[in-house]
């Protein structure tokens, strides 16, 4: 008797196990609920990335503030070359994982499984899913997909902007190092850290365009706020700011 309620539990476990498994998308060679958090987690940011933008940008299509009245600057050739080769590497190195991942199997794509780690980048990446849409809040009408100026262009520097210049970007970089402390799959980071690195690179384009457009204002603001926030001088975006725009702003005037 015993033996049969032990064989009846079991067939109860495995149709749960079968779902895990599917709703892991294999993406973890082994589905545990932990891996089942993570993977939804780095899935669930991303959704809010793509909603929330062409949400923001449906809403000013609607009320007419989505022009730009000046477009972005033509980048350097310098500029040009870097995003070149930032494509290449990033198109190279996903044909690669995704060809190691169909030969040899996920074993060679998933690093590793440590569920505390784990736990924290999921958590990680729900608070910059809120960051996010806390940042288009923040931006309003002074947002834009591309790079530019706009009409009634107002310096934001109020809510996650007294933290960092560019907290979107900032929030980009944090949900790729969560989604691989959430998944510890190679390739889904070299997605994520490859979106992060395009849109960092938009930063001395829009610092180029908001010191044109508000000057000493804009100079007194980067001396006092990091780039990307606390903790992220290493990347060179806070490395004598004021020095660095302060050389791009008097190239600018005396262009003019």
């Amino acid at each position: 008797m015993a033996h049969h309620n032990h064989i009846k539990q079991h067939h109860h476990i495995i149709p749960f196990l079968n779902i895990m498994v599917d709703w892991c998308l294999g993406m973890a060679w082994s589905c545990t609920p932990v891996e089942l958090i993570g993977l939804w987690s780095v899935w669930l940011f991303y959704t809010v990335f793509f909603i929330v933008t062409i949400t923001h940008y449906i809403m000013q299509d609607y009320n007419g503030t989505i022009q730009l009245s000046t477009s972005r600057h033509n980048d350097t050739i310098n500029d040009d070359l870097g995003i070149l080769c930032m494509l290449m590497l990033f198109f190279f190195g996903l044909v690669i994982g995704c060809l190691i991942w169909v030969t040899a199997g996920i074993h060679w794509i998933q690093l590793a499984q440590i569920w505390e780690i784990q736990l924290i980048g999921s958590l990680i990446l729900l608070i910059c899913a809120f960051l996010f849409v806390k940042v288009h809040t923040d931006m309003g009408k002074n947002w834009s997909p591309i790079p530019g100026q706009k009409t009634n262009h107002e310096l934001v520097t109020h809510g996650t902007f007294r933290w960092a210049r560019h907290p979107m970007y900032a929030v980009f970089l944090w949900a790729a190092i969560a989604s691989f402390l959430a998944t510890f799959n190679w390739v889904i980071s070299w997605c994520c850290f490859g979106l992060a690195g395009f849109t960092i690179r938009r930063i001395d384009v829009e610092e180029r365009i908001l010191l044109e457009l508000f000057g000493d204002q804009y100079l007194e603001y980067c001396r006092n706020v990091p780039a990307l926030g606390p903790g992220w001088s290493c990347l060179g975006f806070d490395k004598h700011p004021s020095q660095r725009i302060s050389h791009e702003h008097r190239n600018y005037n005396a262009i003019q």
